[in-house]
């Protein structure tokens, strides 16, 4: 069987968070040994590169550590929680070895819940990426209208999450995407910033993948306009019968908050797995004073509408 490549892009900051999602697919992964991790480097100190190596030394397998060549993409739009790592995954076709022809790239705030094999192995229809269909934007009429603004995009073309990818680095090689890529998130200021470059160049020329494998904050919250869309709402409750990956991307994250049962038990598990096990937690951001009561109580709402309706 061929390597499967994962890759992942982080600081120090995530470097934790790195290894949590890591220790989660090595968990479920029947192969171990057939992984190979890429993190993409934004100057991780030796000292989180040491536990990050030890994480995975304990499963037969290895990290290797590329880094984005000096002064690329420090022209980017950066706001909200997003730094300059979040652009990392457009340059993969040129920092990773001519060797690697397909890769899975995973963001850092998720935890893997199947066998990474079972994502590895869906089809891509020979298309040059393949996603999960972002149903956080997809459910709302302003933030479609922005994509049409902004975009020129249409609704018919539906709209894909960035942060679990199957990418054909092949494809991308042949047809100069990276650096098509990397000039659009250098000229213009995206709201979605990558995810917006990525369905800008790839708009109807990309394979979508079941929900289950991009499970976000909208879906497992079963948000009220997820459930007054039919196709979305049966999409969203068969993804949450069967996670294979949840992401919290938004504003809650699971290292945040001590442990609570439904929401971040499963982050916590990993986490003691992991050379960070010691770690002090929970880790509040200090820029941010979300409720967890109201995170919740989403999940006691969604709770209900998976077991109430259809």
């Amino acid at each position: 069987m061929d390597k499967i490549n994962i890759v992942l892009a982080t600081d120090k900051n995530y470097a934790q968070h790195a290894a949590v999602t890591i220790t989660s697919i090595l968990c479920n992964t029947a192969q171990q040994s057939n992984i190979k991790f890429y993190i993409i480097d934004d100057n991780i100190d030796d000292d989180n590169k040491t536990k990050l190596q030890d994480t995975v030394k304990q499963f037969n397998s290895n990290i290797i550590f590329v880094k984005i060549p000096e002064n690329s993409l420090n022209q980017v739009f950066v706001s909200g929680g997003i730094t300059r790592a979040a652009y990392f995954r457009l340059a993969i076709p040129n920092i990773l070895p001519k060797t690697v022809n397909k890769v899975i790239y995973l963001d850092c705030d998720l935890i893997v819940l199947d066998d990474i094999v079972n994502l590895w192995n869906l089809d891509m229809c020979q298309k040059p990426v393949a996603a999960t269909e972002d149903f956080g934007i997809l459910s709302s009429t302003s933030k479609c209208r922005e994509k049409e603004i902004n975009l020129n995009w249409k609704k018919e073309y539906s709209y894909f999450n960035s942060g679990v990818l199957l990418i054909d680095v092949m494809l991308w090689r042949k047809n100069n995407y990276a650096s098509q890529l990397i000039e659009l998130v250098q000229t213009h200021k995206f709201r979605h910033h990558d995810q917006d470059a990525l369905n800008y160049l790839f708009m109807n020329n990309w394979t979508s993948l079941p929900l289950c494998w991009n499970v976000i904050p909208p879906v497992f919250n079963m948000n009220l306009s997820i459930i007054k869309n039919k196709i979305m709402r049966q999409n969203a409750l068969k993804a949450l019968n069967n996670i294979s990956i949840i992401h919290y991307a938004g504003g809650y994250k699971p290292w945040e908050y001590k442990i609570y049962k439904g929401f971040n038990e499963r982050y916590y598990e990993y986490l003691g797995k992991t050379e960070y096990k010691n770690a002090k937690m929970p880790q509040p951001n200090k820029k941010t004073n979300h409720s967890i009561i109201r995170q919740l109580l989403r999940l006691k709402w969604a709770f209900l509408i998976k077991k109430f309706m259809k």
